[in-house]
Formats: C-alpha cells, structure tokens, sequence
C-alpha cells in the first residue's frame, strides 16, 4: 500500500472556559467554539486504533484543558499543540491546527459577531 495523508478534524467542540486577563471573564468563564486539525502520514492502519488518531482521545484532551485557568486563548492553544505533540509522537504528524472562537468579549457595544484565534505547527 502506498503512504497516505490522513486529515482528523473535529469541528465546533463547544466549551466554557476560565480563561482572561480579568477575575470577571475568569469566575464568568467564556464561551468558545474550538477547531482542530491534526493531520499524519501512514503507510498501514491495519485495522489497529494505535496506528491512527483517537477522537475520543482528543475530546478528553480538550475536556481536561478546559478546567484549567489560562490567561490567554492563546495559552490554550499551545498546551492543547503540547499535549498532542507528546500523546501522538509516535505517528508522522505533518501539521496541526486548533482554531478558538469566542463571541463574547468584555467590551459593550461591541459591533462584532466574534473573534478568533488560530494555532499551526
């Protein structure tokens, strides 16, 4: 079989986060959207979950950031890249990507649907 590029995204993982500069946004904790993209090569599956990515795995990853308390979404970000670097060295990783939405911000009148931020190794 020849080597293939595999992409795995999870789209729109929906969480509160303690997150902020300020205690308010922190007790409050904000609203936000997250996208990932991992992707790696291979060159067998083998029908074998060890072999590839487990979203189960990276909803729990997320799950467990997102009771600890960052200041910046940012901070977020990088600990999330950290943590599927370390889990998933084993495989070719060519590329990951996470992708933070938060509509909400501190600032009233704000004229603005949302804002983003977005992570790339």
């Amino acid at each position: 079989m020849n080597s293939m590029l595999i992409l795995v995204s999870i789209q729109k993982y929906h969480a509160f986060l303690p997150i902020g500069w300020y205690e308010d946004e922190i007790r409050v904790k904000t609203e936000v959207y997250i996208d990932v993209e991992i992707s790696y090569h291979t060159e067998y599956l083998n029908d074998n979950l060890a072999n590839t990515l487990d979203y189960s795995d990276i909803h729990k990853i997320i799950k467990n950031l997102s009771i600890r308390s960052f200041k910046l979404l940012e901070s977020f970000g990088e600990a999330f890249l950290g943590e599927i670097s370390e889990r998933y060295g084993h495989l070719d990783l060519k590329g990951q990507m996470i992708r933070i939405h938060k509509s909400q911000i501190l600032e009233s009148g704000s004229a603005c649907d949302g804002q983003y931020i977005e992570m790339r190794t």
